[in-house]
């Protein structure tokens, strides 16, 4: 895929915290359409590539384009009604509820001083329908358990109606049945619905079964990007976490499955 094809894209990008350069002369672009699935190891970028790319943070050097245009150059309720975001250990302003909550989704779209309108209120009813919230639409967001309040907020992104979703590790602090859940539909919302998704993952086996593109980085380096059966392989893995592995055909999913070997195994 050329660079020229993507919505959403980060050219030459030096990504630093602080003093500390995570990534120099970084080329990245999610492409259109695709559930992408950001991987590698602790510290080496994911995160922070996630965050230059939905412009919470600016990069040192280089530029992220939005639609072709530089990504700076536009006001924050415009880059919010194209991108939602979905950013980690995301904190309730206050003691709202459920549906308050994905209503903040609407903000974006309202013109100002603007009465609520009926096209908000089907939004937000669309994406409590969609993340199985309806039910918690009248409790207080803080009273909701790891896996329900990560499904409020996404319904907020959704509630967005952005063509582009970025979530940063949505599945971390959530059992597996919640993340097995998370995922479906996230890929759901990818594959029936056609919204473009860029997620950091830790699971990498998650990543290859739900994920239709991967960006494997280490050291503020993509190392291989494409799709899972594509690129998954025993000298990938050990490259990127140095972790010795067998590759095998997951029995359910027919994706790549990777199995560690450990250090006892010859």
């Amino acid at each position: 895929m050329t660079h020229s094809d993507a919505r959403l894209q980060g050219d030459n990008l030096t990504l630093s915290y602080g003093k500390k350069v995570i990534a120099e002369g970084l080329n990245v672009a999610i492409p259109d359409g695709h559930f992408t699935a950001i991987i590698g190891p602790n510290g080496c970028g994911k995160s922070t590539l996630l965050r230059t790319l939905s412009r919470l943070m600016t990069p040192q050097h280089g530029q992220v384009l939005l639609d072709g245009e530089q990504i700076q150059r536009f006001a924050s309720k415009e880059v919010a009604r194209r991108i939602g975001l979905l950013a980690q250990n995301a904190t309730t302003p206050g003691d709202i509820t459920v549906q308050e909550l994905v209503a903040r989704g609407r903000y974006p779209h309202q013109p100002l001083f603007a009465r609520w309108r009926q096209e908000d209120e089907d939004a937000v009813q669309r994406a409590m329908q969609a993340t199985g919230v309806v039910d918690l639409a009248n409790q207080s967001v803080d009273t909701l358990s790891g896996g329900q309040r990560q499904r409020a907020w996404i319904a907020m992104v959704l509630a967005q109606e952005t063509a582009i979703m970025l979530l940063d590790e949505p599945t971390t602090w959530l059992d597996i049945s919640h993340q097995i859940d998370l995922l479906e539909l996230l890929s759901d919302l990818n594959r029936q619905q056609g919204y473009t998704l860029a997620a950091v993952l830790h699971d990498l086996n998650q990543a290859c079964r739900y994920a239709t593109h991967l960006i494997a980085l280490r050291d503020g380096q993509i190392i291989a990007e494409g799709a899972p059966k594509e690129i998954v392989t025993a000298e990938l893995i050990e490259r990127i976490y140095g972790l010795r592995s067998l590759i095998i055909e997951d029995p359910v999913a027919g994706t790549p499955l990777v199995v560690p070997l450990g250090k006892t195994s010859k």
